[in-house]
């Protein structure tokens, strides 16, 4: 952005990056227009979905936050961006041109090849509606997970403990390093029951879920060829398949997001947050996160303020992987015993 005085700035993303870029930006010029968009008319913490899904006081709402704030709220999905018309195309068929963007478009959820998802009772975990799953947790009794992240052993660990029915889905559970063996003995003790070796091919029934159908990976074959695929009874199915940042409306740009950045420019557009990590998509817990966001948020309101800013170190504490494991085998160990 040039060293002109920035006069209005409009924001893609109401999340941690987002509002705490935001927040930021009002507390040193309240004279900046604003315009924030996001899909959602409120925010639910993404580390709450595993924990809690149904703590329905940490929702956010939006809408108001942004009334309160003197911001232009627009809820709709961001379809297109046309940098060199400096145009944003939305899900209404609207346009809003902007002069300086803020991409804070956090993450999404890897879509997996899955027959037959379009159906109520279908999650995947960065997309979960939390009004939604409550109201569905209330008929419902049997859940199937995929896991391949600790997102998911901590979300079934909470499901069963709302006396659910509850199954893992994984190719494996290496993730959780020396302690699988025991842990999956553990979770079979409470009645969570595992199936390695297995991926969700299916999810069968018409408008809502009645179950699913899981198939042995071809890599198991070798070592197992008895009962290539399962069906199961559920009427939920949560999907834990790792985030990604949500950048697809991005597509025609070449990006290329450093690792040691909080946030990354292209022309007009920065962007931060979960949507300028790199490392994202390796990683099995998101630990320190949101915090390294709300960081980068900050840095990147005081540069386009013009003040000094020097981007904030990653504490250790903020992505050990190990510390979130630990925690996780501890409550685990700790319902067992």
């Amino acid at each position: 952005m040039s060293s002109e005085k920035i006069t209005e700035i409009t924001v893609i993303g109401a999340g941690p990056a987002g509002s705490s870029f935001l927040e930021a930006l009002r507390k040193a010029d309240q004279s900046i227009k604003v315009t924030l968009i996001d899909k959602n008319e409120f925010y639910f913490p993404k580390d709450q979905l595993s924990k809690d899904p149904l703590d329905l006081k940490k929702i956010k709402k939006t809408s108001q936050w942004a009334a309160d704030s003197g911001f232009n709220f627009i809820c709709a999905r961001v379809e297109k961006i046309s940098v060199k018309r400096k145009k944003i195309y939305l899900d209404d068929s609207k346009r809003v041109e902007f002069m300086n963007l803020v991409v804070a478009s956090g993450a999404l959820s890897k879509k997996i090849d899955i027959k037959g998802t379009k159906k109520d009772g279908f999650f995947y975990l960065a997309e979960i509606n939390p009004y939604d799953l409550k109201a569905l947790l209330k008929i419902h009794n049997e859940v199937t997970l995929s896991v391949t992240t600790l997102a998911g052993i901590k979300l079934s660990i909470f499901l069963r403990s709302l006396k659910k029915e509850v199954r893992i889905v994984a190719a494996d559970l290496n993730f959780l390093g020396p302690d699988k063996e025991k842990i999956i003995d553990i979770l079979k003790n409470q009645g969570i029951a595992v199936y390695l070796g297995y991926r969700l091919k299916e999810v069968i029934g018409e408008r809502a879920i009645k179950a699913v159908k899981i198939e042995k990976e071809k890599d198991s074959f070798q070592e197992d060829q008895s009962c290539l695929v399962k069906l199961f009874s559920s009427q939920l199915v949560f999907i834990d398949s790792g985030l990604k940042p949500n950048l697809g409306f991005l597509d025609s740009l070449e990006i290329d997001l450093g690792t040691e950045s909080f946030f990354s420019k292209y022309g007009q557009i920065y962007i931060v947050g979960d949507a300028a990590n790199s490392e994202l998509e390796g990683q099995k817990s998101y630990r320190g996160n949101k915090v390294k966001a709300e960081r980068g948020s900050v840095a990147l309101a005081n540069h386009i303020l013009g003040l000094d800013f020097s981007q904030p170190q990653t504490g250790q504490e903020e992505n050990r992987e190990d510390e979130v494991k630990k925690e996780i085998i501890e409550e685990i160990y700790d319902k067992e015993g």
